[in-house]
């Protein structure tokens, strides 16, 4: 009896110490939610709560957490009195393997560059030894010509092994030297990195009894983001386009996300969801201040001018623009993002959409085909802007942008070149021609044979556009001969030609225009 009381005391004792102190609780990151900027983490925790009032510290979280966002859920018969948070700066940030491995070389590297510097001033102290019992010192004249031969052949030979020697060792030390200052650098890139404390969450409980309590810890942070890009594929112009939408996403918030649930929103918690009140307009007689020396009687009291006045209790700066519906990607496999800052890429979807395709060409200013890829419905799929990889049949072909900002219910892509059709555009004539001596005018001509030839093996569509000239001036004439049958703008002079070419079919189009102008002025007609 007296041995169970002993032992109960003990609990008893072992429990209020620990009340005092607060009870060490380590928490895993079960799910994060990155935000366009910024992240909202959830640690789960199983707790064994004793009888009493104490607090639970969950402690090594991450030194950036934004306090007003903390919640702490648990369920449970006993009642959570308050929650506080602290930083910890006495607890330094655990080492990453990635540092304990760089470490780890660095010694390695330290240790060979003493061995080889131990070696150097070996070589050195024998060359020295062999400098203080030269032959030649004067202390010679017993020696035969044959024993003085072979003592300077000995010294010779080794004074030679040794500076080879030493050479060996220089180029060595250099080469660990050189290595060595790569592996500080990165240590100390590391290193700064590292932020130098972490955070606790306190958690104030009351308990009557003993039990197992789950607790989940929410909380937002910063220095954390992501971005989309896109790789677009085209099999060729008879297939439709494959996007695969992806997620690069990147945090430095303390501490690290290791194979948690992933979810990407599209929400963005810096901006304000406050709504924006709109205050009187108010106008009013502007009465000008006049600076210290200068006088302004001159200037009329009765100008008018607009003074906008906003009141706002809302301290919060708001953005009129109109944010996207908040959208969420679930990732089904969990992830790992490193505290590091480096972009890390995850897939959120692929989807392949029916696609129209058409070339196009504007040989006046660049005689290279290029083809455009029409989409539309496309904004069921809840792209957002961002960079875009073009891949057209199995080739990479250059970077684009696809801008959800700017485009329409048809989103166009260009995926590049295409030598396979070739397009030339020459000048057949140049015609100067002059109204007579007494004329007044003076008129010029312009005769444009542009050539287009399909080199493939399939049929393709494509949209030639040229110009004519347009006037501003009544006294410039403008008279379009010969278009081919263009779709010609009459504002604009743009001309236009939907053509479609056969397999190995070549079309030709003719540009010709006469310009008429005073022969005392000087146009540019090209």
């Amino acid at each position: 009896m007296k041995k169970f009381l002993f032992i109960a005391c003990l609990l008893i004792c072992s429990a209020t110490a620990r009340a005092e102190e607060g009870q060490k609780i380590a928490s895993k990151i079960e799910n994060v939610t990155v935000f366009l900027n910024g992240a909202q983490v959830t640690r789960t925790s199983l707790v064994n709560i004793v009888p009493g009032n104490y607090a639970l510290v969950f402690e090594n979280l991450s030194p950036n957490i934004n306090v007003p966002s903390i919640q702490v859920r648990a369920a449970g018969d006993f009642t959570i009195l308050s929650v506080k948070h602290e930083r910890n700066f006495l607890g330094e940030s655990a080492k990453t393997k990635q540092t304990e491995e760089l470490q780890t070389m660095q010694k390695s590297l330290k240790d060979k560059i003493a061995l080889q510097t131990a070696l150097l001033n070996i070589n050195q102290e024998e060359a020295n030894m062999l400098a203080k019992n030269q032959v030649g010192n004067g202390q010679t004249g017993g020696l035969d010509v044959v024993k003085l031969r072979a003592a300077l052949d000995f010294q010779t030979l080794r004074l030679t092994e040794i500076k080879k020697k030493e050479l060996v060792i220089n180029n060595e030390l250099e080469k660990l030297n050189e290595q060595l200052q790569k592996y500080d650098s990165q240590l100390d890139a590391l290193q700064r990195s590292q932020l130098p404390s972490t955070s606790n969450i306190v958690v104030n409980i009351s308990s009557k009894i003993a039990l197992q309590a789950n607790f989940t810890l929410s909380y937002a942070v910063g220095n954390a983001f992501w971005y989309p890009t896109y790789d677009i594929r085209a099999k060729n112009v008879n297939s439709p386009i494959t996007i695969a939408y992806k997620a690069n996403v990147s945090q430095r918030c303390g501490e690290d996300w290791k194979n948690v649930k992933l979810t990407l929103s599209t929400g963005d918690p810096s901006v304000s969801g406050v709504k924006p009140e709109l205050n009187p307009y108010y106008l009013n007689l502007y009465t000008p201040r006049p600076l210290a020396g200068k006088s302004f009687s001159s200037q009329s009291l009765n100008e008018v001018v607009v003074v906008n006045e906003f009141r706002s209790t809302n301290p919060v700066a708001v953005n009129p623009t109109e944010n996207q519906t908040n959208i969420e990607f679930k990732i089904q496999n969990p992830f790992s993002i490193p505290n590091d800052g480096k972009p890390y890429t995850v897939e959120i979807d692929q989807v392949t959409i029916p696609a129209t395709y058409q070339y196009y060409v504007a040989p006046k200013l660049n005689t290279d085909v290029f083809l455009n890829a029409r989409i539309i419905d496309w904004t069921k799929f809840n792209f957002l802007s961002g960079e875009a990889s073009i891949f057209f049949e199995g080739t990479f072909v250059g970077k684009s942008v696809l801008d959800t900002h700017t485009a329409s219910d048809t989103l166009q892509l260009s995926l590049g070149i295409d030598k396979s059709i070739l397009v030339k555009r020459t000048l057949q004539k140049d015609l100067n021609e002059k109204q007579g001596l007494l004329g007044s005018s003076k008129k010029e001509t312009r005769d444009w044979l542009i050539s287009v030839k399909n080199r493939k093996t399939q049929p393709v569509n494509i949209l030639v556009q040229d110009q004519v000239p347009v006037s501003q001036n009544t006294a410039i004439e403008v008279d379009a001969q010969e278009t081919s049958g263009a779709e010609m703008d009459k504002v604009t002079g743009k001309l236009s030609w939907n053509l479609t070419l056969a397999p190995q079919e070549a079309k030709q189009l003719r540009v010709k225009y006469q310009v008429k102008y005073p022969k005392n002025q000087v146009v540019i007609v090209q």
